[in-house]
């Protein structure tokens, strides 16, 4: 049997399947294949193509990301404040579309900027909202979804994220961005998720394990706890006994969720509300700031009855996830090292 001429970027690759004398044939990805197998980083294009050939089917490996959830109805909403961190979060539209075959990708800019004329040069399928800078990366995230409502784009499940640059020391967020994205785009950990995305009813949202700060976080900062409680008694399907939330705004949540919670008169108050630029920050000011309150409301009050996936820093197993010669076959989806599950009004707290 004579392989191929290998390319630069992608290359057919062929296993003999001696026992029922098939030939399986599949596109092989170099870049796919290092990225996804760390402990593979330093192989050329040659020796990887090699590995999987000799080792790397019989060890379940996948050479090439082939979207398996055609299920699932995903849209990404970017606030791209800092438009040149754009390329960054190509990469995680990437990763996503990997797995999941229904991706629709919203981007929200400053209504000034003229780097929608970019972006939709390089890919004439995603959106671009203009938005007035204000309520920090939330009021636009309330604008996408007014627009997915009155566009009536499928959606099941929303992955929430903007180009953050802060951090905070205090809490071990030496790179508050990637802490928050990373764990919950990674191919491995989106092969599991979207396997909970089908069967896991009732899903609130799915964040960064390390980035969950309990409702006490705020006993510093008690006018997000006062703020919080007005509006759950001025908005009365709001979960007052809520116990924690997702420090720094970027999480997948479910459209039934949001559906049931974020309700247009909810949208209507905040919006008009919001701070032009960004807020003062919580330490220094004792004013109470929707954008900080919303923090709260999204995975903490809207999430309170939901069950949630929090996803940690663990490197999962490969294992984890069943394949047949080297494709994913649906047979097998665990990591139990990495995916935390939950329902918070279950917790006992006192």
């Amino acid at each position: 049997m004579h392989l191929p001429t290998f390319n630069h970027k992608q290359f057919l690759c062929y296993y003999l399947k001696i026992n029922v004398y098939n030939i399986f044939i599949m596109e092989f990805d170099y870049e796919f294949y290092l990225a996804t197998y760390p402990d593979l980083k330093n192989m050329d294009e040659k020796s990887a193509y090699s590995h999987w050939l000799n080792h790397g089917i019989a060890e379940g490996r996948i050479c090439s990301g082939v979207p398996i959830n055609n299920e699932t109805h995903v849209t990404m909403i970017i606030h791209l404040f800092n438009e040149s961190l754009f390329s960054e979060f190509l990469t995680y539209i990437k990763k996503v579309k990997i797995v999941f075959s229904n991706v629709n990708v919203l981007f929200t800019i400053n209504e000034n900027s003229k780097f929608d004329e970019f972006i939709h040069s390089l890919d004439q399928s995603f959106t671009v909202i203009k938005v007035e800078n204000k309520g920090v990366d939330v009021f636009p995230f309330l604008q996408c979804i007014k627009y997915i409502r009155q566009n009536k784009i499928k959606t099941d499940f929303i992955l929430k994220m903007h180009t953050k640059e802060s951090n905070n020391e205090t809490e071990n967020y030496k790179n508050w961005r990637k802490d928050l994205i990373k764990p919950i785009v990674d191919v491995n950990n989106l092969y599991v998720i979207q396997h909970y995305f089908k069967t896991i009813k009732n899903i609130g949202y799915i964040g960064a394990q390390k980035c969950i700060l309990p409702k006490n976080y705020d006993l510093d900062f008690h006018q997000n706890i006062d703020g919080l409680n007005l509006l759950c008694a001025r908005f009365t399907h709001l979960e007052k006994d809520w116990k924690d939330f997702n420090a720094g705004n970027m999480f997948w949540i479910s459209n039934q969720t949001l559906s049931e919670y974020l309700t247009d008169d909810l949208m209507d108050y905040l919006i008009p509300r919001f701070s032009n630029g960004r807020p003062p920050c919580n330490s220094k000011n004792k004013g109470i700031f929707l954008e900080y309150l919303c923090e709260r409301l999204f995975t903490g009050i809207f999430c309170y009855k939901k069950t949630n996936i929090l996803v940690n820093e663990f490197q999962g197993t490969r294992r984890g996830v069943g394949k047949t010669d080297g494709e994913i076959d649906h047979s097998y989806f665990y990591q139990p090292s990495v995916f935390s599950i939950y329902t918070p009004s279950n917790i006992i707290t006192n």
